[in-house]
């Protein structure tokens, strides 16, 4: 049988090693850092085998699983933001973060076509970034949806103040 969490963990090392080479050559316009959490929206899903992936890291990380509960108890950033974000703004589950937010406020290539990013980054606009410094969501998702139907697939799953919604 086929490991699928670690297919994932490939994944994400993949895309890991990706925004390290766009960061690297776009570190100056980029403003990201640890507390600034202007794009950790509220109500984000993950698909099955992120969820897995993020049960497994709690269950590895005692210490981190105690403060997810404190998290889900004192909800510091109301409905605001990620449910997961602690009132320094930092992330609870920052190792097991799903794929979206390990690109989140580079620049994204839509399916649209549209090159996006966070507000806050490339203030002087996007369009001399070199083609090898933008992320393809398309395939970003076509890649997560193959290692997740390989995994079983299943419906999306709210990430909450818990960790993941139970399926």
């Amino acid at each position: 049988m086929t490991d699928h969490l670690a297919e994932y963990r490939l994944l994400l090392a993949k895309v890991d090693a990706k925004v390290a080479e766009v960061t690297a050559h776009q570190s100056t316009h980029l403003a990201c850092a640890q507390g600034c959490h202007a794009c950790c929206a509220p109500d984000l899903t993950v698909a099955a085998v992120e969820a897995a992936a993020i049960a497994a890291y709690l269950t590895a990380q005692p210490e981190q699983r105690v403060q997810v509960r404190e998290l889900a108890r004192t909800l510091p950033w109301g409905e605001t933001r990620c449910a997961l974000l602690d009132a320094s703004g930092a992330c609870a589950i920052y190792p097991a973060r799903p794929l979206v937010c390990r690109t989140q406020g580079l620049p994204i290539v839509l399916e649209s076509g549209l090159l996006t990013a966070c507000a806050l980054n490339f203030r002087n606009g996007l369009e001399d970034l070199p083609p090898a410094d933008r992320i393809d969501q398309q395939t970003l998702s076509t890649l997560l949806f193959m290692v997740n139907q390989r995994f079983g697939g299943g419906e999306r799953r709210p990430l909450t103040a818990d960790g993941v919604a139970p399926r």
